[in-house]
């Protein structure tokens, strides 16, 4: 495992507003977002929005620590880590395209099946709890973490709301997201238009912070 270095970030609610403006529009204007030519590199010119997403771990808030293709092993890496200075606070974050496709398949048995971008998303955010467990004992990991037992949460971000068009799908999606988790190791889920939503929130909470006396 390499030696990591984290991006330190500080940040800023003006730009933060500009990054979710052009979010909206980007999801308003494309029903499909392409992982690498729309989501990655869109991120990319986000670290605003990539510091905030540091809040699905409850104990890490807004991150100033960001690092985008973090390598867990030479097969294992994440599209985007943020960390807490000074902290074992992390979250390990995975982005899928954003299409109806990403989340389920029609399917002849009479239940819609898990998409494969879906299983691949989620099947990579499981085979990090091995990588991290087993490479836990370096030097470089606690460097990299903070700690042997870093407080760590996992997020994959896929597909559109409109995908939960049926009751049964959207129960099985939040059944998923709720009861899931790999070890100790706490999983998220999201769809793209649910992370606007969270950002929308977290940008209010922070505008009224700024507004208080």
């Amino acid at each position: 495992m390499a030696k990591p270095s984290f991006d330190v970030h500080v940040f800023n609610l003006t730009d933060a507003e500009a990054e979710l403006a052009e979010f909206k529009i980007l999801l308003d204007t494309n029903a499909d977002l392409a992982e690498r030519d729309q989501v990655l590199a869109n991120f990319k010119t986000w670290p605003n929005l990539c510091a905030m997403m540091g809040k699905y771990n409850a104990r890490l808030g807004v991150g100033d620590l960001i690092r985008r293709e973090f390598r867990i092993l030479p097969h294992f890496r994440t599209d985007l880590t943020v960390r807490r200075a000074g902290t074992d606070n992390i979250c390990l974050i995975e982005f899928e395209g954003a299409s109806d496709r990403h989340m389920f398949e029609a399917s002849e048995r009479g239940i819609d099946t898990w998409a494969r971008a879906f299983e691949k998303g989620f099947s990579q955010v499981v085979d990090w709890t091995w990588a991290l467990d087993h490479y836990r004992k370096t030097a470089d990991y606690v460097d990299a973490f903070g700690g042997e037992r870093p407080n760590i949460v996992g997020v994959l971000v896929i597909g559109r709301s409109t995908s939960l068009s049926t009751s049964v799908r959207k129960d099985r999606w939040e059944w998923r997201r709720n009861k899931v988790k790999a070890d100790s190791f706490m999983l998220v889920l999201v769809t793209f238009d649910e992370l606007y939503s969270d950002f929308e929130m977290w940008l209010g909470l922070k505008r009224m912070d700024h507004a208080a006396p």
